[in-house]
């Protein structure tokens, strides 16, 4: 499965197409277990279940706890109906899932599967037994969509976690997507590239969370399952603690209306509590894009050189993101050829409707 789903003229509604379930019941499976609907009075449950998984699932990287509030505070997730929690008698969560309904569908009604059982509870048909109830949750919502467009249920893994991949491919999930993270030491000096004519470069602000919000949406348009981010999504993205705004940077140009549009970025998070598991202090960049009509002048070349200059004036040790294998940008080869190496794969896995 590859490309951008896009709409067909001879699909139906989701509704019309997809049989869902009236009512969920709640898991049973697990010795000891009280299984019930999650609440943001577990975000602390669950973080410490997420740290306990990420051990063996996601070694190089942490669920914060900022995250977990976003998630609960979004207004496309409801805790009460999208997310289950297993606790055992000690009061200790055991699983975690969550069927997350998209916020914006523009050409896939995308619902994430999210889910995790801790590592000394495995391959007691737990795991199971919470993808049973997510897939259910998630046939509702995409039975109560009126698009006309293509359904995914859609989860993902790192790629040496087997035994996650193995249930989801057991289950009818394809892999879809393979994700590759890459890594650059910042001790190598990176050129300074020349500048691109009639652009200026601007470090991001409040001022222009809007014009780079569409311009995010403009340049990921044409990738692989992207939809737009909404204002609230970016909202949240901003107040996460580990955004650096003061080390993201934005490529704007002059509008028509005597303003500045912005038609490229790239944004930065730093993350202390994550230098312990990559060896030393790095950044994280989240996003690089540009414009579909700004592309081909090297731009992305010079927002991202500007940025690893920067971290590395931050006494950085390395620089980290991760890319579409098969981006239609040709990104991978951008990164490579300014230093940056394959460290680590994930696929995102699929079941279409």
């Amino acid at each position: 499965m590859s490309g951008t789903a896009h709409p067909s003229p001879e699909l139906r509604a989701l509704r019309d197409r997809v049989t869902a379930p009236s009512s969920i019941a709640l898991p049973t499976a697990g010795d000891g277990l009280t299984w019930r609907s999650a609440t943001a009075a577990d975000i602390d449950l669950i973080l410490d279940l997420a740290h306990a998984a990420g051990k063996i699932d996601h070694p190089r990287s942490l669920v914060t706890r900022d995250e977990l509030e976003e998630e609960f505070r979004s207004e496309v997730f409801d805790p009460e109906r999208d997310a289950v929690i297993a606790v055992d008698t000690v009061g200790r969560a055991v699983a975690y899932g969550s069927a997350t309904a998209p916020a914006s569908q523009e050409t896939i009604v995308w619902v994430e599967l999210d889910g995790t059982v801790v590592p000394d509870r495995r391959r007691e048909g737990i795991g199971t037994a919470l993808l049973a109830w997510q897939e259910a949750r998630g046939l509702q919502h995409l039975a109560a969509s009126d698009a006309a467009l293509p359904g995914w249920l859609a989860s993902s893994a790192q790629d040496h976690a087997t035994p996650a991949i193995r249930l989801l491919e057991a289950h009818g999930y394809e892999r879809a997507r393979w994700w590759l993270e890459l890594e650059r030491d910042l001790a190598s000096p990176v050129a300074e590239q020349p500048p691109v004519p009639g652009v200026r470069l601007v470090a991001y602000s409040a001022e222009w969370d809007e014009r780079a919000r569409t311009a995010m949406n403009d340049a990921f348009r044409d990738h692989w399952g992207s939809q737009p981010t909404t204002a609230a999504e970016w909202a949240g993205g901003d107040r996460l603690e580990a955004f650096r705004p003061d080390l993201s940077v934005l490529a704007v140009t002059p509008d028509t209306h005597g303003g500045e549009r912005v038609v490229g970025f790239v944004f930065v998070d730093v993350a202390p509590d994550e230098w312990p598991l990559r060896g030393g202090p790095f950044g994280y960049v989240t996003a690089v894009g540009v414009r579909r009509e700004a592309r081909g002048q090297g731009l992305a070349r010079t927002l991202l050189a500007h940025v690893l200059r920067a971290l590395r004036a931050e006494e950085l040790d390395h620089a980290v993101l991760d890319v579409d294998a098969e981006s239609p940008t040709g990104a991978l080869g951008l990164y490579q050829s300014l230093g940056f190496t394959v460290t680590d794969r994930a696929v995102s896995l699929v079941k279409p409707f």
